[in-house]
């Protein structure tokens, strides 16, 4: 936790929170990796110091491929500490292929179409909105038909940012919501509430066509 208030406190433009998610919203965004059948293809963007990734590697069967992008290198090495290094000493590992990538999600060299569940924890709601579509476009073009992208916002959080922005920063809040809109109708979009969260949230996952 320390670790992570430290981080967050310098970077609350990229990180959005001082707190991690609880496993109640852990397990909401990894529920499509519970829910897909192995082999399969894992990613998760901007995981923080990882308690969706906690979840996502209890989850991995023999056979299955996880990649893990994360921007921060503090962030990357108390993943590497504190979350990779516990599970690789342990029995689990056998059989599951794990990388982290210490880079943005557009720098990285992923197989388009070839993962069947991303799982991202990136605050869009402190982002312009040109970065949310390539980031949006970015983890779609990499889902293969029929996979799923799962994501969350703070409950609330686009109504405080109107009322803390100027003109131009209520526009992109807009923007975002219209982008969401959007994508929520083109990829069966659905939402759930996890009040047990500080602060609560809203999960939403969308499936490729």
């Amino acid at each position: 936790m320390i670790q992570f208030l430290s981080v967050a406190f310098r970077n609350m433009k990229t990180v959005g929170t001082i707190c991690p998610s609880s496993p109640v919203l852990s397990r909401a965004l990894a529920g499509p990796v519970a829910e897909a059948r192995s082999p399969r293809r894992v990613l998760e963007v901007g995981p923080g110091t990882g308690p969706v990734t906690r979840e996502i590697l209890r989850l991995l069967e023999p056979g299955d491929r996880f990649d893990i992008v994360e921007l921060s290198p503090e962030f990357c090495g108390d993943l590497e500490r504190n979350v990779l290094a516990p599970w690789r000493r342990g029995h689990q590992v056998r059989g599951v292929e794990v990388e982290l990538h210490n880079a943005a999600i557009q720098d990285v060299c992923l197989e388009e179409a070839s993962y069947d569940c991303v799982v991202c924890g990136l605050p869009f709601n402190n982002f312009e909105i040109g970065l949310v579509e390539s980031i949006m476009a970015r983890m779609l073009d990499v889902l293969r038909p029929g996979g799923e992208l799962t994501y969350f916002a703070y409950m609330g959080a686009k109504a405080v940012k109107r009322t803390i922005s100027d003109g131009a920063g209520r526009d992109n809040v807009d923007a975002i919501e219209r982008l969401e809109r959007t994508l929520q109708l083109s990829h069966a979009g659905t939402r759930r509430v996890v009040l047990a969260n500080f602060p609560p949230a809203v999960v939403r996952r969308l499936r490729k066509p």
